[in-house]
C-alpha cells in the first residue's frame, strides 16, 4: 500500500509540472502576442513582411 501510495505521489508531481507549463503557456498566449507570434513562426514558418527566410538541410545521422 505504501509503494503505490508513494507512485501515485510521483506521478501527481509529475502531472502538477505539467499543467504549471500549461497555464504559463495560456496566460502568455491571453496575454500578450510574442507566443503568438513563437509559435506562428516556429509551427508555420511565417516570417514578418521584409524578412528573409533561409532553410538549412539537416544532415542524416
Amino acid at each position: 500500500m505504501e509503494r503505490q501510495l508513494t507512485a501515485q505521489r510521483k506521478v501527481k508531481r509529475t502531472l502538477e509540472a505539467r499543467n504549471a507549463v500549461h497555464e504559463a503557456e495560456v496566460r502568455d498566449l491571453k496575454t500578450g502576442y510574442e507566443a503568438i507570434e513563437e509559435r506562428a513562426r516556429y509551427e508555420l514558418g511565417l516570417v514578418k513582411e521584409g524578412e528573409i527566410f533561409v532553410q538549412t538541410p539537416q544532415k542524416k545521422p
